[in-house]
C-alpha cells in the first residue's frame, strides 16, 4: 500500500467521489486515520490518501 500524498485535506468532492465508485472507507491503523484517510476498492486493493507531505532528502 503506497499512499497518495495530498499536503493537504481532500478536497470536498473527492471522498464523496470515491465512495460513490465503489469504494470503502476502512480503517489502515491509529497513524493513517489521523494523517489521511483509505479506501478498499471492491477488488480489495487499498488507495491512502495523506494529507501530509514528506521528503525523502
Amino acid at each position: 500500500m503506497l499512499p497518495r500524498v495530498l499536503d493537504g485535506p481532500p478536497d470536498d468532492e473527492l471522498v464523496p467521489r470515491l465512495e460513490r465508485a465503489g469504494g470503502t472507507r476502512v480503517s489502515a491503523g491509529p497513524h493513517w486515520d489521523r494523517w489521511g484517510v483509505t479506501f478498499a476498492d471492491p477488488d480489495g486493493y487499498r488507495l491512502v490518501l495523506c494529507t501530509r507531505a514528506w521528503s525523502n532528502d
